[in-house]
């Protein structure tokens, strides 16, 4: 009798089976390797635009704030002549080289060195009000919370009661560094307090250029070189910041030092912390932003502006 044919084999050969795992494991490691790698360029494109806008967001502000220095109106409310300050006031601007949180809203009064030998800015301004009182501010200016300066009615030794001291320190919840703001409070002439402009603004270096006079030539200073009666000299502003990302960048950079004006060349009188940015840790992402911001109002009253 015949015996039956075998049946064929069904199924795969655990050679068979093995190759195939390996081949899954290799597509799978092929894409996650992808994955990991468009997540990483996106976390680097998101963080090198959030530097991007911190940036822009920091020049902004202190260009506006630079163009409030000397403003005095021309249409007060409560005299009928414009008020420039006395002679032996002081000046609509000045600074500091490396100066930290001022205990007052004064560039003068600094507690040590800045953060990243950060310098400071003081702005004086004058306001204007709707009446003849003071009392309301048409928000022709504006203070560092946001609220119209109103005219100062007493005092006219001095009529200008706005002040915008620029700084950067470290905030109170994470130690990140913040391009601050510091006013008076309001109806009053204590320091108020102390507002986070843009965050991740590792240095401000401020440089100052003098415009010319029948016996001095136009010339780029420091503050620390400035002399009292320079301030009201000053024609144009030179601004540098380096702002830092949330992130780690992907490659370490070239070179742990960051030029700050390389556009200007060699300034004398600077030191190399005014010129040169040195950060703590070179493997955040960071960029830097530089601006010329010219002073549009006569810092004190002259033939030309009174």
């Amino acid at each position: 009798m015949p015996r039956p044919l075998a049946r064929p084999a069904r199924g795969v050969s655990l050679v068979e089976l093995l190759v195939g795992m390996i081949i899954a494991l290799m597509v799978l490691g092929i894409a996650l390797q992808l994955m990991l790698i468009a997540r990483a360029r996106y976390y680097r494109l998101a963080d090198e635009a959030l530097i991007k806008d911190r940036g822009m967001q920091a020049l902004e502000l202190i260009g506006s704030a630079v163009h409030h220095a000397g403003w005095i109106t021309d249409t007060p409310a409560s005299s009928s002549a414009r008020r420039w300050p006395d002679s032996g006031a002081p000046p609509s601007l000045s600074g500091r080289d490396n100066c930290s949180d001022s205990a007052v809203i004064s560039a003068e009064d600094c507690r040590g060195s800045g953060v990243g030998n950060s310098d400071t800015l003081l702005i004086r301004f004058a306001g204007r009000s709707t009446q003849s009182d003071g009392a309301d501010s048409d928000g022709a200016t504006r203070d560092c919370a946001g609220y119209g300066v109103p005219e100062r009615i007493n005092g006219d030794s001095d009529p200008r009661p706005g002040r915008i001291l620029l700084l950067v320190a470290r905030n109170s919840t994470d130690r990140e560094p913040e391009l601050m703001c510091r006013s008076l409070v309001r109806n009053g002439n204590s320091p108020g307090q102390t507002h986070g402009l843009v965050r991740g603004v590792e240095t401000l270096q401020l440089l100052y250029k003098l415009a010319p006079t029948a016996s001095s030539p136009a010339v780029i200073l420091s503050a620390r070189t400035m002399k009292d009666e320079d301030w009201h000299r000053v024609q144009f502003i030179h601004v540098a910041i380096v702002v830092r990302g949330d992130r780690y960048a992907i490659d370490p950079p070239a070179s742990s030092t960051i030029t700050l004006f390389p556009e200007l060349g060699s300034v004398p009188g600077v030191q190399t912390q005014d010129v040169e940015f040195r950060p703590s840790d070179s493997r955040r992402n960071r960029a830097r932003f530089t601006t010329t911001v010219a002073v549009r109002n006569p810092l004190r009253c002259e033939v030309d502006a009174c």
